[in-house]
């Protein structure tokens, strides 16, 4: 129905029909919208994968009826680009180095005590070996080397190196030293070193009697060891033969004093003796040091230039000294010994240190302090004990503080006929009706 001068018509409120042109217009415009918000939305992905096309090619992108589409080109007559082959992983460098050689173990292993003369010397390696010279050995022993497996070498001695050695063993590393199957050298070289076992106290008795040092005479009944070096090998394994008294009339705790093959008081004193004599520093025990100069004396027959002596300190009353030199009583004399609160030790002792005069101090038994200077041919046998001389009133029974005293001009006497390494044996009273 129309209301006058041409305004709008109204339909019915609810069964209007809207126009088609009107529709139309309006699908276009929302998918116009959608087409450019998909395009926006996908540029990144477009960029990148314009960057993985093979040169030459573009990326074209269009829209067809609304909607993006995205296609790679090529040039005319180019052939396609050839799919690209899956990425493999990264191989690792294979390593032809070989591990480097070492020395896996040793015999005698380092540091090692009392090691047999003639021990075989081993060392282990950790590869077989292709070139193998011979380690070092310092000081040199006679024998040889030998390549017993693959991985081990082994020297054999012929002869022994004197006793208490300490031999060093040097295996060279670098191209120098043994090289493995597959080239591998010691990083460094290999260094050990041991000690050779003692030679026999028995041997040093023989030797030591043979030169006057003891009064025992020792006769060989037996052959020296064989091989190159008799006299080496004899310092470790004795010859056989028979000790007798070299003097007469020996006294019998002298007598008592003495045991083949034991490094007791006598042997000790005799060893002491033997390295003064020869101007070594005195030591009471067997030292490295011993054994060449003993070769060499023994060999060359050098005898003690002193003789054999023995001091007899008897606490008898009236107490004295005897001093015996080569089967004979050479000299006798008064003497002090100590107080019961300072007793003098009692036993068999050697001399171990003298001097011609020295300064004596300490503290007397009731505390009080004492220094005396001057005190001449001073003999100590045993700690701060020692036969010197010493100005008293009288003579013959215990007064000192453990010393033995003498008379001055008596103890410069008896200083001529003691020495580094002289027995010394003091003697108790005897009992009342012995």
């Amino acid at each position: 129905m129309q209301h006058g001068n041409g305004g709008p018509v109204r339909g019915r409120r609810n069964g209007t029909r809207a126009n088609p042109l009107v529709l139309s217009l309006f699908a276009a415009v929302v998918l116009a919208i959608a087409a450019s918000a998909v395009l926006l939305a996908a540029q990144p992905k477009f960029l990148s994968a314009s960057r993985r096309t093979a040169p030459g090619h573009a990326l074209k992108v269009a829209d067809h009826h609304g909607v993006a589409v995205v296609a790679a080109t090529r040039r005319v007559g180019e052939a396609p680009p050839p799919t690209p082959a899956p990425r493999a992983a990264p191989l690792r460098a294979l390593s032809t180095r070989a591990a480097p050689l070492r020395a896996l173990s040793t015999w005698p292993h380092n540091g090692a005590l009392g090691v047999p003369p003639l021990q075989p010397i081993e060392v282990v390696f950790s590869s077989a070996l292709a070139v193998a010279p011979a380690p070092l050995l310092n000081p040199p022993i006679a024998g040889s080397w030998e390549k017993v497996s693959q991985t081990e070498l082994e020297f054999k001695p012929t002869a022994p190196p004197l006793p208490l050695t300490t031999e060093h063993l040097v295996i060279p590393g670098g191209p120098g030293g043994p090289r493995s199957r597959d080239g591998a050298t010691l990083p460094a070289s290999v260094a050990i070193k041991w000690r050779v076992a003692n030679g026999s106290v028995l041997r040093i008795q023989q030797i030591l009697a043979q030169l006057g040092f003891l009064p025992v005479q020792f006769s060989q009944t037996g052959p020296l060891p064989a091989g190159p070096t008799p006299e080496v090998a004899a310092l470790f394994h004795p010859p056989h033969g028979d000790f007798h008294w070299r003097y007469p009339d020996i006294p019998a705790s002298l007598q008592r004093a003495w045991v083949p093959g034991a490094a007791n008081i006598m042997t000790r004193g005799a060893i002491v003796a033997f390295e003064r004599a020869n101007k070594m520093v005195a030591y009471t025990t067997v030292r490295p040091g011993l054994w060449p100069v003993l070769l060499a004396a023994e060999q060359a027959g050098t005898l003690n230039p002193k003789g054999y002596s023995y001091a007899m300190v008897s606490e008898d009353q009236p107490e004295s000294l005897a001093i015996w030199h080569n089967g004979t009583i050479v000299y006798r004399s008064a003497a002090n010994t100590g107080l019961p609160s300072d007793p003098t030790p009692v036993g068999t002792f050697f001399v171990y240190l003298r001097y011609r005069s020295q300064t004596m101090q300490g503290y007397n038994p009731n505390g009080s302090y004492y220094i005396d200077h001057g005190v001449r041919w001073v003999n100590y046998f045993d700690g701060s004990d020692a036969i010197h001389g010493f100005i008293r009133s009288s003579y013959g029974f215990p007064q000192s503080l453990g010393c033995v005293e003498l008379p001055v001009g008596n103890a410069a006497v008896a200083w001529t006929w003691l020495h580094y390494g002289t027995l010394v044996t003091v003697s108790p009273p005897v009992p009342a009706g012995r």
